[in-house]
């Protein structure tokens, strides 16, 4: 092969690659279409030229090893779903894994459909063509389809575990790695089964030119992630995402175990010994999984010594076995103090779920650097990555110990209160709405001062809304007047007081939602 040929054959490689770029600023303003079509075109443009066997060869040593451009392309779309997962996520991920599978599943009913009709369009003359493009080769075919759906998802998974375990590794370092073992995989099993007399020669070539493919792909998708890093504050530390596999494999053996539970009543008489001993090792299992999901929530909690200038007297009673109540805090390096406390909607996993979400959201952010209404802001932009039906109401405060103010945001949630006097309270209103994936308000933010030994109790809605038999609410005054009653008591004892009369009220130690409790006096 001579050089232009070479030249001109890798520069069709980078033509193919550069529509990426502006492509993806489009999805970055919310056109997200013109990327995916993009994608599918691709599919479609793999399928013809490998029909057409554009290939040129190269000969090392006294071996001609030989390169299909449709190779080239294919192992382009594995390096754009690459690029949308570490830009933007799994969801978006998902979604070009999908126009792929589709776009696989089309191109196999065209090739039948054109190839079997081509007698009634097409005189006799021009079916060397169709037949050398369009001839179905059904095991190829299968296994082509097969290997490419189960690669898809396996880029994914082996680039994320790549970043979770070699993270002082450079980004376009783990990039090449994942994709050039998700193509070598691939070539080797395609090969070896559809070639297994030519094996050693073409794997060979296949992997000499995907490597090469790859060495002039993922410097250019490098150069375009840290563009995106550091105009979108793009996070790619996505270690917590085991925490998502474990309450995500939580929550589907609770639904397996649930349709089980029903097969096994409508089949009493003939499955009673076997279902029963199946059952008692899955509630077994699922108790050990709810133990570590409890245990994994408690450690995304802070620690009772995480603040020195401040000391929380706190109640955290999850209703099911894992809540959808948050809270975090921590000493800033100006020295301010960050509080954040949040309601998420409904109870259990998928709240449970959205929480190490919000936690690992909230981690990611500077507060020295912005206001309290874009923390909340930038909490909603996060929750549209990982759900499109869950929402929360949260407070953010900022504390100036040296000052005595206090920054707050409060999204939609239920008024906490500054308590200066025995029965002078100041409740921190709503400063914009809930916060969630199908939100877009703005988040305003107040700042206030506060005077010296004001106390700060910040709750969610399960403590005020816990009702006796006869259907009645404990409320906020009931609450407020137990706080005034004791004002002059340390916030320990104030909080086993409230939680005390609480229960007193509603005659049962069982809440009808998530209850957190947080007192402190302020410095």
């Amino acid at each position: 092969m001579d050089a232009v040929t070479l030249i001109v054959f890798f520069a069709t490689m980078v033509a193919v690659v550069l529509p990426i770029w502006p492509l993806q600023i489009l999805r970055g303003r919310g056109f997200r279409e013109p990327f995916l079509v993009y994608i599918a075109f691709l599919w479609f443009l793999s399928f013809f030229i490998g029909g057409l066997n554009f290939s040129t060869s190269i000969t090392l040593g006294e071996v001609a090893y030989k390169f299909r451009l449709s190779s080239g392309v294919y192992t382009v779309i594995f390096a754009a779903l690459l690029f949308v997962y570490i830009a933007e996520g799994i969801n978006e991920a998902r979604k070009v894994i999908m126009i792929s599978i589709g776009c696989q599943l089309l191109l196999i009913f065209t090739q039948v459909f054109l190839f079997n009709a081509k007698a009634l369009y097409l005189p006799a003359s021009d079916w060397a063509l169709t037949n050398q493009v369009l001839e179905p080769r059904v095991f190829n075919i299968a296994v082509s389809v097969m290997n490419t759906i189960f690669d898809l998802f396996l880029a994914v998974v082996l680039f994320q575990f790549l970043v979770n375990r070699l993270r002082v590794m450079p980004l376009w370092i783990n990039m090449f790695i994942a994709l050039w073992l998700i193509m070598m995989f691939d070539s080797i099993v395609y090969i070896g089964l559809t070639r297994p007399e030519a094996f050693s020669n073409n794997v060979t070539g296949h992997a000499i030119f995907k490597t090469g493919i790859l060495l002039l792909l993922v410097p250019m998708l490098a150069f375009f992630i840290r563009r995106f890093r550091r105009q979108e504050d793009l996070n790619l530390n996505r270690g917590s995402l085991d925490i998502f596999k474990k309450l995500e494999n939580l929550e589907k053996d609770l639904e397996r175990a649930h349709a089980e539970l029903k097969a096994y009543a409508q089949n009493l008489e003939h499955m009673v010994e076997d279902r029963t001993k199946e059952i008692k090792a899955k509630s077994e299992t699922m108790s050990r999984e709810l133990e570590l999901a409890t245990e994994v929530q408690q450690a995304m909690l802070p620690a009772s010594t995480a603040l020195d200038r401040l000391q929380f007297a706190t109640l955290y009673r999850p209703c099911h076995e894992v809540s959808g109540d948050l809270y975090d805090y921590a000493e800033l390096p100006d020295g301010r103090i960050f509080i954040f406390i949040a309601d998420i909607s409904g109870h259990g996993v998928p709240s449970a779920l959205v929480g190490a979400m919000c936690k690992m959201s909230l981690g990611s952010q500077d507060f020295t650097r912005t206001n309290a209404g874009d923390i909340l802001k930038k909490l909603s932009e996060a929750m549209k990555q990982v759900t499109t039906n869950h929402y929360l109401t949260g407070v953010v405060l900022l504390i100036d110990p040296k000052a005595r103010t206090i920054e707050f945001a409060n999204g939609g949630h239920i008024p906490c209160l500054l308590q200066s006097g025995k029965a002078s309270f100041l409740p921190l209103e709503a400063t914009g709405t809930v916060i969630g994936s199908f939100i877009s308000a703005p988040y305003d933010f107040k700042k206030i001062a506060y005077p010296a030994g004001t106390r700060l109790i910040l709750f969610t809605d399960g403590i005020v809304e816990q009702k006796n038999a006869a259907r009645e609410e404990f409320g906020m005054p009931r609450f407020e007047s137990v706080l005034a009653e004791l004002r002059n008591e340390n916030p320990a004892l104030v909080l086993s007081e409230v939680y005390r009369r609480v229960v007193e009220f509603s005659g049962t130690e069982k809440f009808s939602d998530d209850v957190t409790l947080l007192i402190s006096d302020l410095p």
